[in-house]
This record gives C-alpha cells, structure tokens and sequence, in this order.
C-alpha cells in the first residue's frame, strides 16, 4: 500500500545518481510548497535533477514510506 498522502503522480526532484540505482537516498526534503526531494550524498548540480512521479522513487527504495507523514519544511538525513 502507498504510504504518502500525496497523490502517487506527484512530481519529485530526484538526483540522476539515485535514479541510476548508483546511490541511495540518504537526504530527503520536503518543502514547504509540498514538493519533495530525494538526494544522495554527492555534490549536486542542477545537471543531476530529474523530474519523476513519487510512486517511481517509493518503487526504487520503499524505505521513504518511513518518512511519508513528514510535514512541509523539514528534512531527513538518513546518515545522521
């Protein structure tokens, strides 16, 4: 089941090194307009956001369901 509350179709900003299954996520926000971000550890640059529906970043790593209820304006470290 879809944890989030957030319609599954919700666009999502996700690092390139994530997407390619190079990385997993250990940085998540969630801004205060709602919109979501998952990053791994490497130094970014816009060159490395993708754009995807938050049902494909729940599919490539099923662990951010633990975060699903996290309001607008936090964020999440998993190596902290």
């Amino acid at each position: 089941m879809f944890p989030f509350d957030d319609d599954p179709r919700t666009a999502c900003i996700v690092c390139n090194h994530v997407l390619n299954k190079e990385e997993s996520i250990t940085y998540i926000t969630h801004d205060e307009d709602g919109m979501w971000q998952f990053l791994c550890d490497k130094e970014h640059s816009m060159d490395d956001a993708r754009i995807v529906s938050l049902e494909e970043v729940y599919a490539l790593d099923p662990s951010i369901g633990e975060v699903a209820d996290m309001p607008c304006g936090c964020f999440f470290n998993k190596k902290k």
